[in-house]
This record gives structure tokens, C-alpha cells and sequence, in this order.
């Protein structure tokens, strides 16, 4: 379909009571629809949230563009995280965090019928990056994990299933990793993201820079054991209390496989509930409009 006009744009903003733009005006990977959007709510002046998941300057291909975000009068500024928050300070705005929420009574996958689909065994240890496949999510380090775990527990097979695709160029890269590869495999991406969870018995989360993550939730979600690497948000996540295992220690890892603690799970799950539910995030939208004067809500 032809991308609509600024009158089109203009005319579907103009009665709306509040207008939420999801990261378009963040992260500049579309400048003209950006700049339509920019300019449509502009001359609508209306009450806009601008919800923040990514900023240009934190991409190394995109930190020449510094147009986004705009400064619209009255818009109000969300980010999902402190750094960015901090950071939008420095170049001038001010901005609130919320971060990302989940339902967390969601019902969980199902387990049995996901893993025969998929061919594995019932002692099969399946080790899930619920990830796009791009440089910065950490391939090769979630492999390392993988192998360093076939060689401590020699009982199970150890099978790595990377559930996205390979984006931004990647493809080549992952093709040379994965070609001779001596753990087996999995790159099915058609089951439903609580059924991966449910089928698989370790998530691996090794990337170097997110701007929340949202699999270190869906897994306390999921009650499934995290194997996480250090990126800069994730110790604002690790302030609530929850605990991990560690990408990069093994050992560390085949252990609580061994012998996990479920009383962690529930834990974790209840730093989430408290938080990171969506009942958390009405009240901190309640709080949000209340303190930037939008009390009709």
C-alpha cells in the first residue's frame, strides 16, 4: 500500500487523546517516516508520549544522524531503561523510565508436544537464545556455553537452538559458525514463544548491549534457568534482586542443572510480579500522568 500523505497522517492524529510513538522517533532506521510522524503530531499538538527503546547514538552505524528525538513542545519522554534516560539528559531532555512489563499470568507452553515436533529426546538438554541472530547478541559465546556443557555432561545431549533470524548482515557469519558445528542445532522458529520456553530446559542471553532484554523476564516467567552475559542495563535489572548463572562460567551452569534450586524461580518470579507486571506498569503510568499534569486518566 502507498504510504499515506501528511493530511492523512494529520487527520487520523488530530482527534486522538493521546498519541504513543513506539522508538520511530528513537532510532532513525526510517528518517522520512520519522519526519512525516514528527511533522503530523506537530501540527496536531496533542498530548504525545514518546516511548524510547533505542537511541541513535547507542549504535555505532547510526551515531552521525542526531535529528531524533525531536524536541516536540509537550511531548513527554519514556525510556525503558536509566542510561538512556541519563543520557537523553545530556543532550537536553527530560525523560521518565518505565520499564518493560509483561503479563505475567500468561498461560506457559506446552512442553511434550513441542519438543516431538521437534524431534528431541526426553533427555535431551536444550539450550534456547530466543534472539535475532546479529553480531551484538553474542552467537559465539552462547555456543562456547553449548559445547562447554556437552563436555560436563557427557549423559545428555546438549542441542542449541537459536529461534531468530539472522538480520543486519549477519548471515554469512552465522552460516561460517554453524557449518561445521559439533553440538546439534535447532533454528525452527515456528513455535509459539511460550511453547520455545516451555520446550527448552536452559535460556542463553549472552548479548553485549540491549536496551532492556526482554528474555531475562520471559524466562522468570517461564521458571527456566538464565544464562546471561553482562550488558550496561542489565545491572538496573539485577538491583531488583533477581539472580542468574553466568554465560561465560560453565561450570558454574552444569551444576544447577545438576541440582537446581526451584525456590530461585519463585524468587525471581515474585520480583517480577511486583515490578514487572502489568499491573505494575498501571501504576506507573498512573503516576507518570499525574506528575506530567495528564490527570484525565
Amino acid at each position: 500500500d502507498a504510504a499515506p500523505g501528511d493530511s492523512e497522517l494529520v487527520a487520523a492524529l488530530a482527534d486522538a487523546d493521546l498519541v504513543v510513538v513506539e522508538n520511530l522517533l528513537s532510532l532513525p532506521l526510517n528518517l522520512p517516516a520519522a519526519g512525516a510522524v514528527r511533522d503530523a503530531l506537530t501540527a496536531c499538538g496533542g498530548r504525545v508520549l514518546l516511548h524510547h527503546h533505542d537511541l541513535a547514538w547507542q549504535r555505532a552505524r547510526l551515531r552521525h544522524i542526531t535529528e531524533l528525538p525531536p524536541l516536540l513542545p509537550a511531548a513527554v519522554h519514556v525510556t525503558i531503561n536509566d542510561l538512556s534516560r541519563r543520557e537523553l539528559a545530556e543532550h537536553g531532555v527530560t525523560a521518565h523510565t518505565i520499564r518493560n512489563c509483561f503479563d505475567l499470568d500468561a498461560p506457559t507452553g506446552d512442553r511434550s508436544a513441542t519438543r516431538t515436533k521437534l524431534g528431541i529426546a526426553d533427555n535431551d538438554l536444550v539450550m534456547l537464545q530466543p534472539t535475532r541472530a546479529i553480531e551484538r547478541k553474542g552467537v559465539p559465546r552462547a555456543l562456547d556455553l553449548a559445547h562447554a556443557l556437552a563436555d560436563l555432561l557427557p549423559d545428555r545431549t546438549v542441542r542449541y537452538w537459536l529461534a531468530g533470524k539472522a538480520e543486519e548482515g549477519y548471515g554469512p557469519a552465522l552460516d561460517e559458525l554453524l557449518a561445521n558445528e559439533r553440538v546439534p542445532v535447532l533454528r525452527d522458529r515456528t513455535p509459539q514463544i511460550a511453547d520455545m520456553y516451555a520446550a527448552c530446559d536452559l535460556v542463553a542471553f549472552p548479548s553485549t548491549w540491549e536496551g532492556f532484554g526482554n528474555p531475562v523476564i520471559e524466562s522468570v516467567w517461564a521458571r527456566r534457568p538464565l544464562a546471561v552475559g553482562h550488558y550496561p542495563v542489565l545491572d538496573e535489572l539485577l538491583a531488583y534482586g533477581f539472580r542468574f548463572l553466568d554465560v561465560d562460567d560453565p561450570a558454574g551452569v552444569a551444576k544447577w542443572l545438576r541440582d537446581p534450586d526451584p525456590t530461585v524461580y519463585e524468587t525471581n518470579f515474585a520480583i517480577a510480579r511486583e515490578h514487572f507486571s502489568l499491573a505494575a506498569l498501571v501504576d506507573q503510568l498512573r503516576s507518570l500522568f499525574q506528575e506530567v499534569g495528564w490527570t484525565k486518566w
